[in-house]
């Protein structure tokens, strides 16, 4: 049976081909948008627009170009808010079709259904919205999202993809998604029992100055595998690996050498995932979900997942920047 998982991310809107850090939305005041055509919308906040968003997905999508399946199911009756944020729980089913396969009786290993490569291996999956809200101190510009997933199976990628090409083509928005703390990022994803390799880079340049002008000399790369740390050496470790997470330019410290780069592989699910150290900007958290919150069909029980995620989403706000201009 697959293992629930969570894929969490921040999101935030701006005017669509608007430079840098420009014309960001706060995410809870009202805005009007008019467009090219000269149709106006008026939206109280921007939880409208994701609304919006579900409505219009509510019949199937097919993406023939990578043979899956979208659709949403928004139900008002689970909206929960608490005194810091508002959460949106969203049910999208997606799925993979292409191929024709045989279903099998896993016990007595007869036929079942013979699937038809028109046929649609449908998923449910769960998405949390969450609204930060504003205080004395923020105008709050960052929201959340927390994707659930099954085992490899999860719909961050296509879901994003959906909602950018919604905002932009209907409002002329523009949807980006950022991690949420970068030492956050490197505290729930890098963890003793799933470390890899340690890929050190150093940046090498030639005694002879005509070579590194421009782009200069080359790089070393040193590979550490089969890791196995005691509680005190792991500790030591993170606090370089955060170090060198803080800042793009911080080096890493090993043995004691310096070098300019560190990329971390880890088992996340049983697939290895190479992380940068200095680019963590665009990354999702990827955690597991306990295991009580499953059901015996493999799912999790929706009471239970959101009582969980309000506690993850008040655990991760603690650590996440909420205004960007």
């Amino acid at each position: 049976m697959y293992n629930l998982s969570l894929t969490a991310c921040s999101f935030h809107l701006k005017k669509a081909n608007s430079k840098g850090n420009t014309q960001i939305f706060n995410l809870n005041t009202p805005f009007d948008v008019e467009l090219e055509d000269d149709s106006k919308y008026h939206f109280e906040d921007l939880s409208e627009l994701f609304i919006s968003f579900f409505e219009n997905h509510k019949t199937l999508i097919k993406d023939n170009t990578k043979q899956q399946s979208f659709r949403c199911e928004y139900d008002k009756k689970n909206y929960r808010e608490t005194d810091l944020f508002r959460m949106y729980c969203v049910k999208i089913y997606s799925g993979i079709y292409g191929s024709s396969s045989d279903i099998i009786d896993g016990k007595t290993e007869k036929v079942r259904y013979k699937k038809k490569s028109s046929d649609i291996d449908t998923r449910p999956f769960y998405l949390m919205i969450i609204f930060p809200k504003d205080n004395e101190k923020v105008t709050v510009q960052k929201g959340m999202f927390i994707f659930q997933n099954v085992g490899q199976f999860g719909v961050k990628t296509i879901t994003t993809t959906l909602m950018q090409k919604f905002f932009s083509d209907i409002f002329g928005l523009t949807l980006k998604c950022n991690t949420i703390a970068p030492d956050l990022f490197v505290r729930k994803v890098i963890r003793k029992d799933n470390i890899k390799k340690l890929l050190m880079i150093k940046n090498v340049k030639s005694n002879d100055i005509a070579d590194n002008i421009s782009v200069g000399y080359g790089s070393e790369i040193r590979e550490i595998s089969n890791l196995c740390f005691n509680e005190t050496m792991w500790s030591k470790i993170m606090d370089r690996i955060r170090f060198v997470a803080g800042g793009k330019y911080n080096l890493f410290e090993f043995e004691q050498q310096q070098y300019d780069n560190l990329k971390v592989i880890v088992d996340i699910g049983g697939r290895n995932r190479t992380i940068n150290l200095h680019n963590l900007e665009n990354l999702s958290i990827i955690e597991g979900i306990p295991d009580d919150i499953r059901m015996a069909d493999g799912h999790p029980n929706l009471p239970m997942l959101i009582e969980y995620f309000q506690k993850v989403a008040t655990e991760y706000l603690k650590e996440m920047v909420l205004h960007i201009s």
